[in-house]
Parts: structure tokens; sequence; C-alpha cells
């Protein structure tokens, strides 16, 4: 069985918390953003999360085992390490993940930035191996989000 995780960044100290999202309501009524997670000693808890961090495991790692999250900036190829290209570097390309809700898959969006025309699956990328590597994410390194001319 798979697990669905998620990660957010902590309201209190800004730092990423991964577990088991949920969001509930307090007594007065106010929405509330939660991820729980084991600490060090196994012992759960929770932690209150920016909601507009909150991304969700792809159930996928990139070639160095890395986890690959939505939201994620990615750099992948298009072709196997085998194609016959003069220059390797013409082959890799530059994508943001994120959820595809009328296809039900994570996809990758392509362009640093993402705004692009959507590209085909992530899945179709990592299954064939050193494809693809997470470079960064959209929340600590907004300087990736920038198109290159």
């Amino acid at each position: 069985m798979r697990e669905i995780l998620f990660k957010a960044k902590r309201i209190d100290d800004g730092k990423w918390v991964e577990g088991y999202y949920q969001k509930r309501y307090d007594l007065l009524g106010n929405e509330e953003h939660l991820i729980f997670h084991a600490d060090s000693y196994k012992v759960w808890e929770y932690a209150e999360v920016d909601p507009e961090t909150i991304c969700q495991y792809t159930g996928l790692c990139d070639k160095n085992g890395k986890k690959i999250w939505e939201g994620d900036i990615i750099s992948y190829q298009r072709d196997n390490d085998d194609c016959p290209f003069p220059n390797k570097d013409t082959k890799k390309r530059f994508g943001k993940v994120f959820y595809q809700g009328f296809r039900s898959t994570f996809a990758i969006g392509m362009g640093r930035n993402g705004s692009r025309s959507i590209n085909d699956d992530l899945w179709k990328y990592v299954q064939n191996g050193n494809r693809v590597e997470v470079i960064g994410n959209r929340f600590d390194n907004p300087e990736l989000l920038q198109e290159e001319s």
C-alpha cells in the first residue's frame, strides 16, 4: 500500500514538516491546517502549517532517491541517455510538478515556472531512470521560477 504524505511549512518556525494532513475547525469555527508526524522519539505530534505551502508526495523519487513533491521544480530529459544527440545538454528540460485533476495524475508544467503548455505524466519520465532530478521548489527557490532568456 502506498503512503499518501503531505509536507508544508510550519507556522511557528517556517520549517518543512512531512506527515499526514488534516483540515479541521476549532471551537470558534476557525480553520486549522495540520500535519501529523512522529518526532525523533517516535511520539506522534502535530504542527499547524501554512495552507499555501501544502504539497502532496507524488509517490515517486528522482534519480538521486529524493522524494518528488507537488510544487517541486525538476530537470528532466525528454529522451533516454542512449539517444544519439551530439550534446547531451540539448535534451534537458525544466518544469514544475503539479496535480492534473482531469487525468488524475502528477504532470510536468513545462518551463522553469511551469506556465507553458502541459507536458506528459511525471511517471513516464521517472520510470526510465536517470531522467528526473529535483532542483528545488517554488517556495524555497523562487529564483528558479524565472524563465531563461
